[in-house]
């Protein structure tokens, strides 16, 4: 029995002990409330209120403060597994004294953020855990669970600049598995809701891709254009230069 449990029994126990001792109390001086303080005549009225009043002061005395300290307990231990996870993903491949092969690696560090995500959930470390899983997933060639699991990191990490590359894992993982439509509306949904966002080159450049597997010349190179334009000096601008030169000849 876990220590939750044990202390629930402890608070049902004490809280039966109150009851008990208040109404043999009752029992045994029927007459003493003719002389008793107002407030205690009102106690053993309603000895039952009294009983959960008290229930209640100790949760919030005692359990809320375990509550935290768990929570924070919890934290703690998933971030550990977190960077053991990440550990795993920088070692080198050596097969006489670590890991074979890259596929080896990959698979030892996708169940290591896979057991930060079910053993500590809810905790920040797991939401960022999930998006990790993911993408070991997509290098695994998973890639629909590694869809399922970007989709929750995005929405998990929406504001922040994993939730946005969790929203770009979501358009390659529906591109590798030759699905345009559904990658250029997800793309294309991406640069409407989040127009400002470090991504918007590079799914600019993906949505060109897209339209160009899916014969729509002119659209690929608009993207191209706005792409080149908006951000000259950056790769993805200058990626896109090369590529719209290239669409041209």
């Amino acid at each position: 029995m876990g220590k939750a449990s044990l202390f629930k029994l402890d608070l049902i126990k004490l809280a039966r002990f109150f009851m008990t001792v208040n109404w043999q109390h009752t029992q045994q001086h029927p007459t003493e409330t003719h002389s008793a303080p107002k407030w205690l005549v009102w106690a053993k009225a309603h000895q039952e209120l009294v009983a959960v009043a008290g229930i209640l002061a100790l949760l919030l005395g005692v359990g809320v403060p375990y509550y935290l300290h768990s929570q924070q307990q919890a934290e703690k231990d998933a971030q550990n597994m977190m960077n053991l996870a990440e550990y795993y993903l920088r070692m080198p491949i050596d097969p006489k004294n670590g890991f074979k092969t890259a596929t080896d690696r990959d698979k030892q560090a996708k169940e290591t953020f896979q057991r930060v995500t079910t053993d500590y959930p809810g905790t920040p470390t797991s939401k960022i855990a999930r998006y990790y899983l993911a993408k070991t997933q997509y290098f695994l060639g998973e890639y629909t669970t590694a869809y399922t699991n970007f989709d929750r990191a995005n929405q998990e990490l929406n504001d922040s600049p994993l939730g946005a590359e969790a929203a770009l894992g979501k358009v390659l993982c529906l591109e590798v598995q030759n699905q345009w439509p559904q990658a250029a509306t997800l793309a294309e949904s991406f640069l409407k809701e989040k127009p400002d966002s470090f991504l918007v080159p590079e799914i600019r450049l993906q949505l060109s891709e897209i339209y160009i597997k899916t014969q729509n010349k002119d659209k690929a190179m608009e993207q191209l254009k706005l792409t080149a334009q908006t951000f000259p000096d950056s790769k993805w601008g200058k990626e896109a230069a090369h590529r719209l030169e290239l669409l041209k000849s």
